[in-house]
């Protein structure tokens, strides 16, 4: 079945002039030079280099033999313990595809389950699941990716769960663990010392932008999504978003959206999803923004506390809590709408209600059209109320417009944070509470 591109719209909604777009291009013109220069030695020098993920043939050979190589018959969980860019994006990809429900439906494919903060209700959890729904060693796969290797959360969990099966399946345990790191961390040179198996994350790709390197698609692949789905699809995009032509490059369209409204003091950026299974999507997107595009100082040295804040909101649940903050006042937020229609095999109303007479004209109407019709009563409401949005219309939910999304806004977030004046690869201030959390930790 051919793949379609998704699509941004924002002619006529989202209240920037072809002259913006055009200074905006200016702007970036050597910079969407230097990330073609990238794409073309397809070498990892400069974090930008993220775009080279997806074409890079000797890369996804290695990943897709680990995979076959760590996957086995018998295995029917995957435990990632990760958090923030480690496994936001592995979450994302997995219960946009898998769905809401898809821990309750029956399916031969193995099952992940993220660890990622020190909860311990969820933790307990996970330990019931070990002790009580595993029953070999070959059941499982112990996933622990830490960028830094030096993660509070993520080591700690690690040592819990691991001492747990460790007593039940002894050292034979130690061959259902695989980290995930950078070559050189404190927790690779551990894990080498100790003979445990390792998957290198490329020095130069930072944590949030890491989702479609063996971070994400090493368990994706253990759980039989189609990984190469993801790198066509953002391969595809890498190819759009290197384009010099604003008007043919959707990332830069849509950076430069961004950045005219902020200037109008527009700094909340809303991405509305309206598939409620792309919610966890949202959640790596906030990373992905929060953490490039606020920043106290700017790449020049001076002082700008600039940020960007961005909420996620899913489609129609939202509109019954925040409809009125949206479209009402403080007027400080764009939206971004990402709508796929889904039509084929969507459930229907039946033409002869068991409770005729409660909700008018929903007889004989499928799920997938009365969603339609909320949606774009949603985009009258906002042009009514001469609110500024875009749109990505996704033809389909699946690996390649998946691929192609992060992919989109990967792009989209280099551009925003050089329109800006950013670094989008930096985060000081996120070590101010690590700092903190050690000193605390020394005294406990």
């Amino acid at each position: 079945m051919p793949h379609r591109d998704i699509d941004l719209i924002y002619q006529n909604t989202s209240q920037v002039e072809a002259i913006d777009l055009e200074a905006g291009e200016k702007a970036l013109k050597e910079y969407i030079d230097f990330i073609w220069k990238i794409v073309q030695n397809g070498k990892y020098d400069h974090p930008e280099s993220v775009v080279n993920l997806p074409a890079d043939v000797n890369f996804r050979n290695s990943l897709l033999q680990k995979v076959q190589d760590r996957k086995n018959s018998e295995l029917k969980h995957i435990i990632i313990i990760g958090i923030g860019g480690s496994n936001l994006g592995t979450m994302a990809l997995y219960r946009a595809l898998r769905g809401r429900l898809g821990a309750f439906l029956e399916s031969k494919d193995p099952k992940i389950a993220f660890v990622d903060t020190v909860s311990p209700p969820l933790v307990s959890q996970v330990i019931e699941l070990l002790n009580n729904h595993i029953n070999s060693p070959e059941e499982l796969l112990v996933n622990v990716i830490s960028k830094s290797g030096e993660t509070t959360e993520t080591i700690a969990n690690f040592e819990v769960i691991y001492q747990v099966l460790k007593n039940r399946f002894g050292d034979k345990v130690n061959e259902r663990i695989v980290f995930t790191t950078d070559k050189g961390s404190k927790l690779w040179n551990e894990a080498q010392a100790k003979g445990l198996d390792l998957l290198e994350i490329p020095r130069n790709i930072g944590g949030r932008y890491s989702v479609l390197s063996g971070v994400g698609l090493f368990p994706l692949g253990l759980a039989n999504f189609d990984i190469i789905g993801f790198w066509e699809g953002a391969g595809e995009m890498v190819t759009r978003c290197v384009n010099r032509e604003v008007y043919q490059n959707p990332a830069l369209l849509s950076a430069i959206l961004t950045y005219v409204n902020y200037t109008r003091g527009f700094n909340i950026y809303n991405s509305f999803y309206f598939n409620p299974e792309l919610k966890s999507l949202g959640k790596w997107h906030t990373q992905l923004m929060a953490e490039s595009i606020a920043k106290e100082f700017n790449l020049n040295g001076e002082k700008v506390n600039i940020g960007i804040t961005p909420i996620v909101s899913i489609g129609s649940i939202d509109l019954h809590s925040m409809a009125t903050l949206f479209l009402g006042e403080p007027k400080n937020k764009l939206t971004q709408f990402i709508h796929a229609a889904q039509k084929e095999n969507s459930p229907q109303v039946p033409a002869d209600l068991f409770m005729p007479g409660l909700v008018p004209d929903i007889a004989n109407k499928s799920l997938a059209d009365i969603m339609g019709a909320i949606y774009y009563g949603v985009k009258i409401a906002y042009l009514k109320n001469a609110l500024p949005y875009s749109e990505i219309v996704m033809h389909e939910i699946s690996e390649n417009s998946l691929g192609q999304y992060v992919q989109f806004k990967i792009c989209e977030t280099m551009y925003l944070a050089r329109l800006l004046g950013l670094n989008a690869f930096d985060q000081p201030k996120v070590e101010d509470y690590k700092r903190e959390t050690r000193e605390i930790l020394k005294k406990l």
